[in-house]
């Protein structure tokens, strides 16, 4: 899928361009109301983006020195200019300066159409070292996907010398960062969400809880109210931001199956799905574990996290593998004194109670990640919209 960077001045132009590029294809979008002249202070962005689309409502000498200068700084970024009745002069420069494209305004559906094909068909996307993501996920509130989510991500820091992100996606009420902080977040994802035109890797950084090196926060919405800002196209450029700094970014998706968690799972590199050895788990874990598979997500991707195991009455280990249909990668004891006293004082339990239970086990998860082979994640198929794979889901049940 490519990204792309839609740039203008006027606001209206900027929301068609986006417009029809979602009519035309299946494509990242992100838009931004700039000048050429403010150009340098988004370098980021020019940095992560596959395809520029630049307006410009009149082309001067200064406006296409400040493209040729853009064109030398970023040369394997390919451009398209839209612009108002081009003269062929400003086509025979344009092409000089190696642009793919140019297009006129007001824009053509079916030429702009035409462009992005020919972008498509002949362009590499650059290769970054980006992060694997983890999803954790579980069918029910209870099941401990934040504590799981916070403490996995310690564990890789502690255990495995890796750089981690944890991202708090439960919109209800996210708390995930005090169960391993005491500091105050100093942002939250709605508000990168409302100031998503600053967002690059400084602005990034300064919003972030930083628990310990190599150990980094991002705090969730504080309400379900809040929680409504954060919309799938800001939420994934955001990640694309996040992914070249960091080894692994952990997202807590708690209970949601919506178009914003799965555009998360459709990133992600590995699922846990988090249960509790109970007959309550059972029904709805095994409907969750279909859904996903209904998505079309490999068996390797989704793996089955069985947690507060060893307790009286619970529902046995391989029983509860028949009922989900695949093996637990891992159980997690249940370990109330260290899990207690780590939440109560907000640090990782592995600092508190290194030699307990839990901090082993976790140890153990975070060293099966490393172990499996890494997925291929340049090789996905073309991805289908969320809300049609949950429509075919339901005829087929």
């Amino acid at each position: 899928m490519l990204k792309i960077l839609i740039t203008s001045e006027d606001a209206d132009r900027l929301a068609e361009i986006n417009r029809l590029s979602v009519v035309v294809g299946n494509f990242q979008a992100m838009l931004l109301q700039e000048g050429l002249a403010r150009f340098p202070f988004h370098a980021n962005r020019l940095r992560m983006a596959d395809l520029l689309i630049l307006e410009l409502p009149a082309i001067g000498p200064t406006q296409m020195q400040a493209i040729e200068t853009l064109r030398q700084q970023h040369p394997d970024l390919p451009c398209i200019l839209i612009t108002q009745a081009p003269g062929s002069d400003v086509l025979i420069k344009a092409m000089r300066a190696g642009i793919r494209d140019v297009l006129s305004w007001p824009l053509d559906k079916g030429q702009l159409a035409e462009a992005l094909k020919r972008v498509e068909a002949t362009h590499v996307p650059r290769v970054h070292e980006t992060a694997q993501v983890i999803s954790v996920i579980s069918c029910k509130g209870g099941a401990g996907t934040s504590f799981v989510a916070a403490n996995l991500a310690d564990a890789l820091v502690r255990h495995q010398g890796k750089r981690v992100l944890v991202v708090d996606l439960n919109r209800h009420f996210g708390d995930l960062t005090h169960i391993v902080s005491d500091k105050t977040p100093p942002s939250t994802l709605p508000d990168i969400c409302g100031q998503i035109d600053r967002m690059d890797a400084s602005f990034l950084d300064a919003c972030l809880v930083h628990v310990e090196k190599g150990f980094d926060l991002l705090a969730g919405a504080t309400d379900p109210v809040k929680a409504t800002q954060i919309q799938k196209d800001k939420l994934e450029w955001i990640l694309s931001v996040m992914q070249p700094n960091y080894d692994f970014v952990v997202f807590d998706i708690g209970q949601s199956i919506d178009p914003l968690s799965i555009s998360v799972l459709d990133q992600s590199d590995r699922i846990c799905v988090v249960a509790e050895p109970t007959v309550a788990f059972g029904r709805p874990g095994r409907r969750l574990v279909d859904i996903l598979r209904a998505l079309h997500y490999p068996a390797d991707k989704i793996q089955l996290v069985l947690n507060r195991t060893g307790r009286k009455n619970e529902v046995p280990r391989a029983t509860m593998e028949e009922i989900f249909g695949m093996k637990a990668a891992i159980s997690l004891p249940d370990d109330p004194s260290a899990v207690e006293e780590a939440v109560s004082h907000g640090e990782p339990v592995a600092k508190l109670s290194r030699r307990s239970a839990i901090a082993r086990a976790l140890q153990s998860l975070s060293t099966q990640l490393l172990a499996t082979p890494e997925p291929e994640r340049r090789s996905r198929p073309e991805p289908v919209s969320p809300l049609r794979r949950l429509m075919l889901r339901a005829k087929s049940t």
